[in-house]
């Protein structure tokens, strides 16, 4: 792949007669250490199975009741499915279904082990680590490269997401690849690169739709590169195709299963875009910003702006980046500003990582203040230090508390306990019936309200029903439909006369911790 440098006039800029220079020994093995040390926190209890340790809870049971089917039955991708089911075959709409078919495949190879889900991403989360630190090199003197894969290599989000049964890392790995072929045809246009861009692009958004941000910024180099000649041109028309067609087909074909069957993983029954009902005021702005902070820490943010005052070509690529993923947190508003969507924003933190590294590198060369006397540089080193060290121990801790958070989780260790206590109740074949989360926000749009762990830990399908729809009538009309077996919380039986009603018409079979109680839902 060639080099990522820019011409300016006939000559190389200065960012590639940096890249040019032979690197210091220390920035070298500083590199290797920080690849040490992300691969460690990218496949360490890569072996753990599901159990209460999970951040996104939901979408992990989910990912490991699609393996567990695609491994029992067809291995067919195009045909996922859940547990929480119904009385329909399980066919169900979500991103093309990659991660959870490589770990039934895993699964047929070596035997079923839930943790094989796993596997892919944490393979994924170290390739991405090891690309992005090849990006950092040539897109950043060594002081800025060396922070930005250092940022990169502890960050919270992806350390988490590595081992999580998720499809963000494969995501991550596909954008940054993606990236890096635009980068290089910006700088070097050639055909080949072009598609092999946008063939990469369709693979990333296959994956999970949030890269679609990647759509924004291939045109953009495309505009900005040819100008009105990139609309007379038709490979790039062939580009576009490539880059839009596969996902187009898959998510047309999966929305089927929403059609025929009203199961989907947050796609259909999921409001994302914004609309003018949350304009006034903006509050989705402050959840965005907080979850950005997030992923940039306070000091992370300085350093970020420091990068600002100097915008060399790496600061303009990067700044590219960051703005098209802007572009997509705020279309998708009703998602990306929610506190339990922090897997969306990993997508900003490769971006972050370099616009913080080349604030590094400015404050470094003493390039941010106007000044040039020797004792203004000299604080410039000082203060970009500082930051650096500052925002690195920022991302270490919140790596430290993500883990501890994800690790305790009272209500899950107890939930978990409970239906497998209640398991040897149920059949392989009969259905239980979970109540899941709320069907609407606070605006009144519809949200994907399935809450899925306790059929992937009881290896039991059934029936999902919202808050809004609990009560007796609810679990009438699931029993006439085949559900057998109700899992109540003690909230449930508190709602209005439900206890009163179910004690009285059906039977309890077991009660766990005075919380969680099993009926048989066959009438007396």
């Amino acid at each position: 792949m060639e080099p990522l440098t820019t011409m300016r006039g006939g000559r190389v800029d200065e960012d590639s007669t940096r890249q040019a220079e032979p690197w210091p020994r220390p920035y070298r093995w500083g590199l290797i250490l920080a690849a040490l040390v992300g691969i460690i926190g990218r496949v360490a209890y890569v072996d753990r199975p599901l159990d209460h340790r999970l951040l996104a809870s939901w979408r992990e049971a989910d990912y490991t009741q699609i393996a567990r089917n695609f491994y029992r039955g067809d291995l067919n991708i195009l045909y996922p499915q859940i547990d929480w089911r119904g009385d329909t075959p399980g066919y169900v709409e979500m991103e093309f279904p990659l991660v959870p078919w490589l770990g039934a495949v895993l699964d047929r190879l070596a035997g079923y082990h839930e943790a094989l889900v796993r596997v892919p991403s944490s393979i994924a989360a170290v390739a991405a680590l090891l690309l992005f630190i090849w990006l950092c090199r040539r897109v950043l003197p060594p002081t800025g490269a060396l922070f930005a894969a250092a940022a990169y290599a502890v960050h919270p989000q992806l350390i988490s997401l590595a081992t999580s049964m998720q499809p963000e890392s494969v995501m991550l790995l596909l954008s940054l690849l993606a990236m890096t072929l635009i980068w290089s045809w910006d700088e070097r246009p050639r055909r080949a690169t072009l598609f092999a861009a946008a063939a990469t692009v369709a693979a990333a958004i296959l994956v999970k739709s949030p890269a679609a941000y990647l759509g924004l910024v291939l045109g953009y180099v495309v505009i900005r590169k040819r100008g009105w000649q990139a609309f007379t041109d038709v490979s790039n028309y062939a580009a576009a195709l490539v880059a839009l067609a596969p996902p187009i087909a898959w998510y047309a074909w999966a929305a089927q299963f929403w059609v025929l069957y009203g199961n989907s993983l947050g796609v259909s029954n999921e409001s994302h875009f914004i609309g003018p009902d949350m304009l006034f005021p903006p509050r989705f702005l402050a959840g965005i910003l907080k979850m950005e902070t997030r992923v940039f820490g306070v000091t992370g943010w300085l350093l970020a702006a420091a990068a600002l005052t100097s915008l060399q070509a790496r600061v303009r690529l990067a700044l590219l980046w960051y703005g098209a993923v802007w572009v997509f947190y705020l279309l998708a508003a009703r998602t990306s500003g929610d506190d339990w969507s922090f897997y969306y924003h990993s997508i900003s933190v490769a971006p972050a990582c370099l616009l913080a590294g080349a604030g590094v590198a400015a404050l470094a060369d003493g390039r941010v203040a106007a000044g040039r006397s020797a004792w203004t540089k000299t604080r410039q080193r000082w203060a970009g230090l500082l930051l650096a060290a500052m925002t690195l121990m920022v991302l270490m801790r919140g790596t430290i508390l993500a883990i501890d958070f994800r690790d305790s989780k009272p209500s899950l260790l107890e939930l978990r306990r409970c239906v497998l206590q209640f398991q040897p109740y149920v059949s392989a074949t009969d259905l239980i019936v979970m109540r899941g989360g709320a069907a609407y926000d606070e605006y009144g749009h519809p949200v994907a309200y399935n809450a899925s762990m306790a059929f992937a830990w009881m290896d039991r399908k059934g029936f999902n029903f919202a808050i809004e729809e609990q009560g007796a009538a609810t679990l009438e009309r699931i029993a006439a439909r085949g559900g057998r077996f109700w899992i109540a919380h003690k909230d449930e039986l508190a709602h209005g006369e439900l206890g009163r009603i179910v004690d009285t018409r059906y039977r309890r079979l077991a009660a766990c911790d005075g919380s969680y109680f099993l009926y048989d839902l066959r009438i007396r």
